[in-house]
């Protein structure tokens, strides 16, 4: 099964990592110094999960997704705010029998790639892990289950995703398919949307907001504000998701932030609007109120604009 990842990033890169070194034939779309590293020296993965590290010599990667050519599976593992130039990127990997599989922050990604390459050629697919890009060529795991759920867009379970899972597992990837991929996607939005959305606003790791009692009730509300939005849109969210979301706080490294955060201190894009800004939009769209959703996407919202260089002071 031919392989590619769009692109290789903290996730992308240790998901496509494992298949690879399983043996499987992994199409890594990098560029710049990332890119030149990984070709030079392998691309080399730190992990703190118990099986630790490794490197995958002779990885095979390019800039132009031409050269990758026609893959079986796409995983789609870009930020969302390179959507729109990554989205139209991929069509030469996507050939009549392929698939992509969007690894992104948010719930509805899978509608753009859709919009695009049609329904049918398009699974969801949700990673629990913490990454990041820690140099060219380097991959840094530290911390979550190393957990990949993916799905069919209209639920149940497919020939085609029975056949993948069983490479996945094979290549030693924490995977499962899932029946109701919409539900797993807002189970993990509730979730990015409270660590991701509280740890950038405060610029603080999770022991730090946990332990004041007014950050630890705004992570709480966040987290129960989607999960609000959710029902109200229909989605098969199981009773108590956000309760269950908030005590798996408790077993996240009490360092952790979320990339959003990353991305703010490293002076990157932000994908807020991906985040709380979508859980806000659909929020208004449903009725339901989402006031610190609200508040959180308008703040980091300005913070990402000044990153970009289109709100600054005038002379």
């Amino acid at each position: 099964m031919r392989f590619g990842v769009m692109a290789a990033g903290g996730v992308g890169a240790y998901f496509g990592g494992l298949l690879a070194r399983a043996g499987e034939d992994v199409r890594f779309i990098a560029r710049g110094a990332h890119l030149e590293a990984i070709r030079r020296e392998g691309l080399r993965v730190e992990a703190v999960a118990p099986e630790g590290g490794f490197t995958v010599k002779g990885a095979r990667a390019t800039s132009d997704p031409a050269e990758a050519g026609a893959c079986d599976v796409v995983l789609f593992c870009v930020k969302t705010i390179s959507n729109p130039e990554a989205i139209p990127a991929i069509a030469p990997m996507m050939g009549p029998g392929s698939v992509v599989i969007s690894l992104q922050n948010g719930v509805d990604n899978e509608g753009q790639l859709a919009a695009r390459y049609g329904r049918e050629r398009v699974m969801g697919g949700a990673a629990y892990i913490f990454t990041s890009v820690a140099g060219p060529g380097l991959i840094r795991q530290i911390g979550g289950p190393r957990r990949l759920v993916f799905g069919e867009l209209g639920g149940g379970t497919s020939p085609r995703g029975e056949r993948l899972l069983a490479v996945l597992k094979n290549a030693q990837v924490n995977a499962e398919l899932s029946a109701d991929i919409e539900a797993e996607l807002w189970t993990k939005f509730i979730f990015i949307c409270g660590v991701g959305g509280m740890t950038a606003l405060t610029r603080s790791p999770l022991a730090e907001i946990m332990a004041y009692e007014g950050t630890r009730r705004m992570m709480r509300e966040v987290m129960r504000e989607v999960y609000e939005v959710g029902r109200a849109r229909g989605v098969r969210l199981p009773e108590g998701a956000d309760e269950d979301r908030y005590r798996f706080l408790g077993e996240q490294n009490p360092a952790s932030k979320g990339s959003l955060c990353h991305d703010l201190e490293a002076g990157r894009r932000l994908e807020i609007d991906a985040l709380c800004g979508t859980a806000a939009r659909l929020g208004r769209e449903a009725g339901v109120p989402t006031p610190l959703n609200d508040f959180i996407h308008h703040t980091l919202k300005l913070a990402d604009l000044q990153i970009a260089g289109e709100v600054r002071l005038k002379a």
